[in-house]
Protein backbone atom coordinates (compact mmCIF):
# COMPACT_ATOMS: atom_id res chain seq x y z
CA UNK A 1 0.00 0.00 0.00
CA UNK A 2 1.25 3.07 -1.22
CA UNK A 3 2.10 5.59 2.28
CA UNK A 4 1.83 9.29 -0.13
CA UNK A 5 -1.49 10.82 -0.99
CA UNK A 6 -2.17 10.41 -5.17
CA UNK A 7 -3.49 13.35 -7.15
CA UNK A 8 -6.51 11.16 -8.21
CA UNK A 9 -7.80 7.48 -6.32
CA UNK A 10 -8.70 5.76 -9.69
CA UNK A 11 -7.18 2.33 -9.17
CA UNK A 12 -7.42 -0.18 -6.26
CA UNK A 13 -4.13 0.55 -4.72
CA UNK A 14 -4.95 4.49 -4.34
CA UNK A 15 -8.69 3.37 -3.34
CA UNK A 16 -7.10 1.79 -0.40
CA UNK A 17 -5.58 4.95 1.09
CA UNK A 18 -9.91 5.90 1.29
CA UNK A 19 -11.38 2.51 2.44
CA UNK A 20 -8.36 1.49 4.93
CA UNK A 21 -11.23 1.01 7.57
CA UNK A 22 -13.62 -1.22 5.55
CA UNK A 23 -11.76 -4.03 7.71
CA UNK A 24 -13.91 -2.70 10.65
CA UNK A 25 -17.27 -3.07 8.38
CA UNK A 26 -18.52 -6.31 10.10
CA UNK A 27 -18.60 -4.46 14.07
CA UNK A 28 -19.34 -1.27 12.47
CA UNK A 29 -22.38 -3.32 11.19
CA UNK A 30 -22.88 -4.89 14.67
CA UNK A 31 -22.67 -1.26 16.23
CA UNK A 32 -25.75 0.08 14.35
CA UNK A 33 -27.63 -3.41 14.51
CA UNK A 34 -27.51 -3.06 18.28
CA UNK A 35 -28.54 0.23 18.06
CA UNK A 36 -25.34 1.66 18.50
CA UNK A 37 -25.31 4.39 15.91
CA UNK A 38 -22.80 7.32 15.91
CA UNK A 39 -24.68 10.61 17.49
CA UNK A 40 -23.85 12.61 14.75
CA UNK A 41 -25.04 10.19 12.06
CA UNK A 42 -28.33 9.42 13.55
CA UNK A 43 -28.75 13.28 14.06
CA UNK A 44 -28.24 13.68 10.22
CA UNK A 45 -30.36 10.79 9.55
CA UNK A 46 -33.50 12.61 11.93
CA UNK A 47 -33.21 15.88 10.38
CA UNK A 48 -33.13 14.57 6.40
CA UNK A 49 -36.22 13.10 7.61
CA UNK A 50 -37.73 15.95 9.10
CA UNK A 51 -37.13 17.89 5.63
CA UNK A 52 -39.04 15.10 4.20
CA UNK A 53 -37.94 11.80 1.86
CA UNK A 54 -41.17 10.64 0.68
CA UNK A 55 -40.00 9.53 -3.31
CA UNK A 56 -36.64 11.07 -2.99
CA UNK A 57 -33.27 9.45 -5.05
CA UNK A 58 -30.49 9.57 -2.56
CA UNK A 59 -26.47 9.64 -2.97
CA UNK A 60 -25.17 8.13 -0.10
CA UNK A 61 -20.83 8.76 -0.70
CA UNK A 62 -19.00 7.06 1.44
CA UNK A 63 -21.85 5.32 2.75
CA UNK A 64 -19.97 2.46 5.42
CA UNK A 65 -22.49 -0.27 6.08
CA UNK A 66 -25.63 1.66 4.81
CA UNK A 67 -27.56 3.29 8.03
CA UNK A 68 -27.88 6.22 6.13
CA UNK A 69 -29.77 5.76 2.87
CA UNK A 70 -31.20 2.36 4.11
CA UNK A 71 -32.84 4.04 6.90
CA UNK A 72 -34.14 6.64 5.12
CA UNK A 73 -35.52 4.05 2.29
CA UNK A 74 -37.26 2.44 5.45
CA UNK A 75 -38.62 6.19 6.30
CA UNK A 76 -40.07 6.11 2.06
CA UNK A 77 -37.22 7.55 0.29
CA UNK A 78 -37.68 5.82 -3.45
CA UNK A 79 -33.77 4.37 -3.99
CA UNK A 80 -30.27 5.28 -3.31
CA UNK A 81 -26.96 5.14 -4.87
CA UNK A 82 -24.12 3.83 -2.25
CA UNK A 83 -20.61 4.94 -3.67
CA UNK A 84 -17.59 4.04 -1.73
CA UNK A 85 -13.90 3.21 -1.60
CA UNK A 86 -13.82 0.06 0.12
CA UNK A 87 -14.75 -3.33 -1.45
CA UNK A 88 -15.48 -4.79 2.35
CA UNK A 89 -17.93 -2.07 3.49
CA UNK A 90 -19.54 -2.23 -0.21
CA UNK A 91 -20.23 -6.15 0.39
CA UNK A 92 -21.31 -5.27 4.02
CA UNK A 93 -24.30 -2.81 2.82
CA UNK A 94 -25.01 -4.88 0.41
CA UNK A 95 -25.99 -7.93 2.42
CA UNK A 96 -27.42 -6.12 4.95
CA UNK A 97 -29.91 -4.04 2.37
CA UNK A 98 -30.90 -7.53 0.85
CA UNK A 99 -31.30 -8.50 4.74
CA UNK A 100 -33.80 -5.86 4.72
CA UNK A 101 -35.76 -6.32 1.47
CA UNK A 102 -34.04 -3.12 -0.53
CA UNK A 103 -31.41 -4.79 -2.46
CA UNK A 104 -34.02 -3.84 -5.47
CA UNK A 105 -33.69 -0.17 -4.82
CA UNK A 106 -29.77 0.80 -4.42
CA UNK A 107 -27.05 0.87 -6.80
CA UNK A 108 -23.77 0.35 -6.01
CA UNK A 109 -20.56 2.01 -7.31
CA UNK A 110 -17.22 1.04 -6.36
CA UNK A 111 -14.53 4.16 -6.24
CA UNK A 112 -13.20 7.70 -5.37
CA UNK A 113 -17.18 9.88 -6.17
CA UNK A 114 -14.74 12.59 -7.44
CA UNK A 115 -13.56 10.65 -10.57
CA UNK A 116 -17.71 8.95 -10.67
CA UNK A 117 -19.81 11.77 -10.47
CA UNK A 118 -20.23 12.50 -14.22
CA UNK A 119 -21.57 9.39 -14.42
CA UNK A 120 -23.61 9.52 -11.09
CA UNK A 121 -27.66 9.54 -11.59
CA UNK A 122 -29.49 12.96 -10.87
CA UNK A 123 -30.42 12.52 -6.67
CA UNK A 124 -32.72 14.62 -4.55
CA UNK A 125 -30.41 14.26 -1.69
CA UNK A 126 -27.04 13.71 -1.10
CA UNK A 127 -25.20 12.80 2.62
CA UNK A 128 -21.23 12.49 3.25
CA UNK A 129 -21.50 11.54 6.79
CA UNK A 130 -17.84 10.91 8.04
CA UNK A 131 -16.12 11.48 5.14
CA UNK A 132 -14.81 14.67 4.07
CA UNK A 133 -12.48 13.93 7.21
CA UNK A 134 -10.93 11.68 5.47
CA UNK A 135 -10.06 12.68 2.10
CA UNK A 136 -7.47 15.37 0.84
CA UNK A 137 -9.31 17.50 -1.85
CA UNK A 138 -12.36 19.52 -0.11
CA UNK A 139 -13.41 21.20 -2.89
CA UNK A 140 -13.12 18.98 -5.17
CA UNK A 141 -15.24 16.29 -3.28
CA UNK A 142 -17.62 19.30 -2.68
CA UNK A 143 -17.81 19.28 -5.92
CA UNK A 144 -19.20 15.91 -6.49
CA UNK A 145 -21.40 16.31 -4.45
CA UNK A 146 -23.62 19.06 -6.08
CA UNK A 147 -23.10 17.76 -8.89
CA UNK A 148 -26.13 15.79 -9.34
CA UNK A 149 -28.21 18.75 -8.73
CA UNK A 150 -29.73 17.71 -5.38
CA UNK A 151 -32.00 19.98 -3.27
CA UNK A 152 -30.57 18.64 0.23
CA UNK A 153 -26.78 17.97 0.86
CA UNK A 154 -26.11 16.99 4.50
CA UNK A 155 -22.72 16.10 6.38
CA UNK A 156 -21.07 15.42 9.53
CA UNK A 157 -17.71 16.10 10.23
CA UNK A 158 -15.38 16.79 13.39
CA UNK A 159 -15.43 19.98 15.04
CA UNK A 160 -12.47 22.64 14.29
CA UNK A 161 -11.55 22.84 17.78
CA UNK A 162 -8.33 22.78 19.69
CA UNK A 163 -9.08 19.48 21.57
CA UNK A 164 -9.71 17.60 18.15
CA UNK A 165 -6.85 19.45 15.75
CA UNK A 166 -4.62 17.90 18.85
CA UNK A 167 -6.21 14.63 18.13
CA UNK A 168 -6.00 14.74 14.38
CA UNK A 169 -2.13 15.42 15.01
CA UNK A 170 -1.62 12.21 17.02
CA UNK A 171 -3.51 10.09 14.87
CA UNK A 172 -1.65 11.16 12.09
CA UNK A 173 1.57 10.52 13.35
CA UNK A 174 0.62 7.11 15.34
CA UNK A 175 -0.35 6.43 11.42
CA UNK A 176 2.90 7.55 10.26
CA UNK A 177 5.47 5.99 12.22
CA UNK A 178 3.24 2.36 11.89
CA UNK A 179 3.61 3.62 7.88
CA UNK A 180 -0.02 3.55 7.71
CA UNK A 181 -1.80 5.90 4.68
CA UNK A 182 -4.91 6.55 6.93
CA UNK A 183 -4.78 10.51 7.50
CA UNK A 184 -7.22 12.43 9.23
CA UNK A 185 -8.51 15.58 8.11
CA UNK A 186 -10.49 18.39 10.18
CA UNK A 187 -11.71 21.56 7.95
CA UNK A 188 -13.18 24.27 9.18
CA UNK A 189 -16.68 25.54 8.82
CA UNK A 190 -16.10 28.47 6.67
CA UNK A 191 -14.14 25.43 4.31
CA UNK A 192 -17.12 23.84 3.55
CA UNK A 193 -19.72 27.40 3.96
CA UNK A 194 -17.69 28.99 0.95
CA UNK A 195 -17.61 26.53 -1.75
CA UNK A 196 -21.32 24.97 -1.16
CA UNK A 197 -22.52 28.91 -1.17
CA UNK A 198 -21.14 29.44 -4.12
CA UNK A 199 -22.78 26.49 -5.64
CA UNK A 200 -25.72 27.57 -4.70
CA UNK A 201 -26.39 26.28 -1.29
CA UNK A 202 -27.57 27.64 1.77
CA UNK A 203 -26.61 26.55 5.04
CA UNK A 204 -29.97 25.34 7.03
CA UNK A 205 -28.86 23.58 9.84
CA UNK A 206 -25.99 23.78 11.70
CA UNK A 207 -26.11 21.77 14.90
CA UNK A 208 -24.40 18.38 16.57
CA UNK A 209 -22.11 17.02 19.15
CA UNK A 210 -19.42 18.78 20.94
CA UNK A 211 -17.26 16.60 18.81
CA UNK A 212 -18.60 16.57 15.59
CA UNK A 213 -20.85 19.25 13.25
CA UNK A 214 -24.03 18.16 11.49
CA UNK A 215 -24.86 20.36 8.61
CA UNK A 216 -27.71 20.49 6.22
CA UNK A 217 -27.38 22.86 2.96
CA UNK A 218 -30.44 23.39 1.02
CA UNK A 219 -30.58 24.40 -2.81
CA UNK A 220 -31.11 28.14 -3.08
Amino acid sequence: MRSRWPSRFCCDEDLALLGYDGRDAEKDLAKWRSGDLHPATQELIDIIRTEGVEGAVLLDIGAGVGAVHMTLLEAGAARAVDVDASREYLATARAEAARRGLADRVEYRYGDVVELAAELPAADIVTLDSVICCYPDLPAILRAAVRPGPRLVGLTYPRDVWWMRAFMRLFNLAHMVRRSPARYFIYRHAQVDRPMAGAGYLNVVLSGTREWRVLLYRRA
